[in-house]
């Protein structure tokens, strides 16, 4: 009987030890549960934030080639009224 009694202990000693760490081990898949959902939210976040910033460097880049070419035109431009500028100075100095 002392052994039988023995066996019984040490079975309801390992299921109280298997129920104590399946309590434990629920816990921690909560919790890596929530962890995990908010890395995916904070994940979704920064896509969003790439996406966002890569439309604005898109939008930056077509704004600097406008304004280049327009500073390119603007420019071109300068240039030609000097130079009409300076031909007519020239002439001028020819006729005196």
């Amino acid at each position: 009987m002392a052994r039988f009694d023995d066996l019984y202990n040490k079975i309801e000693y390992n299921v109280k030890a298997a129920l104590s760490r399946m309590e434990e081990l629920h816990r921690e898949n909560e919790r890596l549960r929530v962890e995990n959902e908010k890395k995916d939210e904070e994940n979704k976040e920064l896509h969003a934030q790439v996406n966002d910033l890569e439309e604005k460097m898109k939008l930056l880049v077509v704004t600097k080639t406008v304004l280049y070419k327009e500073d390119d035109i603007k420019t071109k431009k300068q240039i030609n009224d000097w130079v009409r500028e300076i031909d007519k100075c020239i002439t001028l100095l020819k006729n005196r």
